[in-house]
């Protein structure tokens, strides 16, 4: 599994915008989702465009365009190819955020989350 440059940018930022309102980014399958779960009130599509747009500006990541399809979000990136991490890939926890370069030990840590 390997994960882009800029998702691991852009959620660092989101979790620096976001952490005072207790809502924490997650990578999964190379996608930022927003785990909402310890608010009351989640936020609006029209809410979270901002942050994602400052995180875009402050993480100095181009990007072609921001849509919105749904209830999800999606930037394209203006230079996709090349921004890779390859050697070693890091694998990151869906659950918590926790990230190895192992997948032996990966696999262990998910499972001490009970859910499988």
């Amino acid at each position: 599994m390997q994960i882009a440059i800029n998702t691991v940018k852009l959620a660092v930022k989101l979790a620096e915008e976001l952490a005072p309102r207790y809502i924490m980014p997650i990578i999964k399958n190379n996608e930022i989702i927003l785990d909402d779960s310890l608010v009351k009130d989640s936020l609006s599509i029209e809410e979270v465009l901002p942050h994602i747009r400052v995180g875009l500006e402050e993480a100095k990541i181009k990007y072609r365009r921001i849509y919105v399809r749904d209830d999800e979000i999606y930037v394209e990136d203006e230079g996709s190819g090349g921004g890779v991490l390859s050697e070693p890939p890091l694998l990151f926890c869906p659950f918590c955020g926790y990230s190895t370069e192992y997948e032996e030990v990966y696999w262990i840590h998910v499972k001490s989350h009970g859910i499988i």
